[in-house]
């Protein structure tokens, strides 16, 4: 029972280890993604502040994202914000 025990824990904090996570953004950063030959990705403070200018010039904020292939499926990164009238 007691190395049954001790293999599970040892598996469940090796398996924590390797975890990765797939984002661009860490803590606001964009980090450069892998094979990634594009338009610069903007940060999420960049969107934020594009959109609020859209609407406080009375316009709706559009986002547009381009479709990155990363080693564990595609991920969205904005690239633009334009202001389209209502």
């Amino acid at each position: 029972m007691k190395k049954t025990l001790v293999i599970l824990l040892v598996i469940g904090i090796v398996g924590c280890a390797s975890n990765k996570t797939d984002d661009y953004t860490k803590n606001g950063e964009v980090y450069k993604l892998n094979n990634y030959r594009g338009p610069e990705a903007l940060q999420q403070n960049e969107v934020i502040q594009a959109s609020k200018q859209c609407v406080l010039s009375k316009m709706r904020p559009n986002i547009h994202y381009l479709n990155v292939k990363t080693e564990h499926g595609k991920t969205m990164v904005p690239v633009n914000v334009t202001c389209e009238m209502y």
